[in-house]
């Protein structure tokens, strides 16, 4: 009986045991089914990664590739550009030393055949009076040049006396003080030229016929210019017409 029972105990720890071990099989292979599935799915997963960043290489070499090619033609541009500033700088150093010495050479003859139209190589270039809307009322323009490049600046003094008739009187006016210009700003200080303009309004019943102009230099050499007012609006009136011409 004890035989029995022994050989009944040794086949059920046998059975035990076999069932534990199909169990570890089972279980080894399933741990292996899945380091499998895992690891086919992370070289999937690489792959696609792997694809990817050469999708992105490519793309980045293409827009390198392009952007070198816009940088070249930047450069020939820019290259094209400096010539072009280099040449039309020459031409204004050229242009700028024809200028000077014309200059110097009109100062010259000036001096000698016209002294009395500069002061210490400043000369009126132009005068100007031109009507504006509203009942006597005008603008006007002085422009002085200065004749002579010369490391100083020019300096001086201008002077506008507007001389005409008022109720059958001779009278006369200062135009920078109808103008509103104070008396400081008609001093000026240039290189090459100077511009002094405003607006201004005639004294009711004044009837100018001269404008005139002086100016003196610092050095107290002084110039000066008679303008006839009917000559002034003379030429502005064929200025009109010329344009009205034109247009016609």
């Amino acid at each position: 009986m004890m035989a029995k029972g022994s050989n009944s105990s040794l086949r059920t720890y046998h059975s035990y045991e076999k069932k534990r071990l199909l169990l570890y099989v089972a279980l080894a292979a399933l741990f292996v089914v899945a380091g499998y599935l895992v690891g086919n799915m992370r070289l999937i997963h690489l792959e696609q990664q792997t694809l990817l960043l050469e999708n992105q290489r490519a793309s980045l070499h293409q827009r390198v590739d392009r952007l070198e090619y816009r940088i070249n033609i930047l450069q020939v541009e820019l290259d094209v550009e400096r010539a072009a500033t280099q040449s039309l700088q020459d031409e204004l150093r050229d242009t700028q030393d024809d200028n000077a010495k014309i200059r110097r050479e009109l100062a010259f003859y000036q001096r000698v055949m016209a002294p009395e139209l500069e002061a210490d190589g400043i000369t009126i270039d132009s005068m100007t009076v031109t009507s504006l809307p509203g009942e006597n009322s005008y603008y006007f323009r002085l422009i002085l040049l200065q004749m002579e490049r010369i490391e100083q600046l020019a300096q001086g003094s201008i002077t506008l006396t507007l001389r005409g008739f008022e109720q059958d009187e001779r009278k006369e006016y200062n135009l920078l003080a109808l103008a509103g210009i104070d008396e400081g700003a008609t001093q000026f200080v240039m290189s090459y030229f100077s511009l002094t303009e405003g607006s201004f309004n005639l004294p009711a019943g004044f009837s100018p016929d001269t404008l005139h102009v002086r100016v003196r230099s610092r050095q107290g050499r002084q110039t000066e210019r008679n303008y006839q007012w009917r000559q002034l609006f003379e030429a502005e009136t064929a200025v009109e017409e010329a344009n009205a011409g034109d247009e016609g």
